[in-house]
């Protein structure tokens, strides 16, 4: 099998792990993801955090939002520009927030541009993740477009159900320096 069926076959099954889980064991999750990012070093150092903002069944970033805004950080979130480009936009309030093409909240027309060297950390999100740092999004390639730019440390939220011992990945796809999931926040070595 290729990797890209590898990759389709192994979203598909991690995507269904995740909808099964209940309410309850979202909300535990999300709250101990929450807790370990604001433990991390890389988060409490930051100046400017770019974040996704969770859907569905994916982590809850809001609760870390709000909390980066509580501690005088710069929030940016990501605005898909074309297929697999985005930029990032400064908000200073969940009102600067509008659905996007995707249907995930992205800023509002009016938000400042964030240029990439200004960021000092990426929280990235995924389908699921092996514990060496690699991870399955959704197939878009956003994020390893991103991260192939980004000199800060990127962080990937992850349910610990969706850890996976290996995600098929090519040799564009990103490694990530840091995996948070609700067992366990863990700091890579490059």
């Amino acid at each position: 099998m290729d990797i890209k069926k590898e990759k389709a076959v192994l979203r598909e099954k991690m995507l269904a792990v995740r909808a099964a889980m209940s309410a309850s064991a979202h909300q535990e999750a999300n709250r101990r993801i929450f807790e370990s990012v604001c433990a991390l070093e890389e988060y409490q150092r930051a100046n400017t955090v770019f974040v996704y903002v969770g859907v569905a069944d994916e982590p809850d970033t809001i609760a870390l939002i709000e909390d980066a805004w509580q501690r005088g950080k710069r929030v940016c979130v990501p605005h898909c520009v074309s297929l697999g480009v985005m930029d990032a936009y400064a908000i200073e309030d969940l009102d600067d927030l509008q659905p996007g093409k995707y249907g995930i909240p992205e800023p509002k027309e009016g938000c400042q541009l964030v240029l990439s060297h200004e960021i000092d950390l990426t929280i990235v999100p995924c389908v699921c993740c092996s514990k060496d740092g690699y991870r399955l999004g959704y197939g878009g390639g956003f994020y390893d477009r991103w991260l192939a730019e980004q000199k800060a440390p990127a962080a990937v939220l992850c349910y610990a159900e969706l850890l996976v011992s290996d995600v098929p990945h090519e040799p564009h796809d990103q490694k990530v320096n840091i995996v948070i999931s609700d067992a366990a926040a863990q700091t890579l070595k490059e």
